[in-house]
């Protein structure tokens, strides 16, 4: 009987780590996806100028929202990655309203 117990403290103590990591990442997407918009605003009013800057920008920014303990294992490399392909699904989202790769 402790045995089980044991197995399902482990199991709900796994789900709770998926869970938070599963929301902690939905939060860090709407913050990106609100400094991509930022940087767009910025190069309308020519402060940032073209896109290899704007991505620059918000991968600055994006890092100062990263806890520390986080930024071990993410470089800026990798960030660009994940901006990048963030930048792409919703460009592909607003072409038609759909995720399906219609804008490439």
């Amino acid at each position: 009987m402790k045995l089980l117990f044991e197995y399902r403290f482990i199991i709900a103590v796994l789900l709770i780590i998926v869970l938070y990591a599963v929301l902690e990442w939905q939060k860090f997407k709407t913050i990106l996806f609100a400094l991509m918009l930022q940087a767009k605003d910025k190069a309308k009013d020519f402060i940032l100028r073209g896109g290899q800057a704007q991505e620059t920008w918000v991968i600055d920014k994006a890092y100062k929202f990263l806890p520390s303990r986080i930024t071990y294992f993410i470089d800026k490399g990798k960030m660009r990655k994940i901006v990048h392909y963030l930048y792409v699904k919703a460009r592909d989202k607003l072409d038609d309203g759909k995720i399906n790769g219609s804008s490439l």
